[in-house]
């Protein structure tokens, strides 16, 4: 049991890597369109982007490296402007209406399903 453990936890650090690697090319021809003024490869590039930061923060968050801290802390990406906002703050937007589950990527749309599935239960516990 303990091996699998072990290779399950490798096979998670090496996505990361991957994806940071990603990442910083991802970057880099971020920049370019920046300097190219190029808007539609600059909202290519920046969602992609977050979508790999959304992705890493889920592994870590697996790994256990953000001990102490719960999907409610993590921060997704907004979609429709760009912007970062924690897994509690965006399910408070949903509730009021400001946001709505599609100004989302999926994999902020994952972690939100998370968060909310973790409020549920911290008020289960509560009661």
């Amino acid at each position: 049991m303990e091996g699998s453990n072990l290779r399950a936890e490798k096979d998670i650090r090496l996505r990361i890597d991957l994806l940071e690697g990603q990442s910083s090319s991802i970057a880099k021809m971020l920049a370019k369109a920046i300097r190219d003024h190029n808007e539609a490869a600059f909202k290519e590039y920046s969602e992609r982007l977050a979508a790999n930061r959304s992705r890493v923060e889920e592994l870590l968050w697996v790994l256990g490296e953000k001990a102490g801290q719960s999907v409610l802390d993590l921060q997704v990406a907004a979609a429709s402007n760009n912007s970062s906002l924690s897994v509690k703050e965006v399910i408070e937007k949903l509730k009021a209406g400001e946001l709505k589950m599609d100004d989302l990527s999926p994999d902020a749309q994952a972690m939100v399903r998370k968060g909310a599935l973790e409020m549920k239960n911290n008020n289960a516990h509560k009661d």
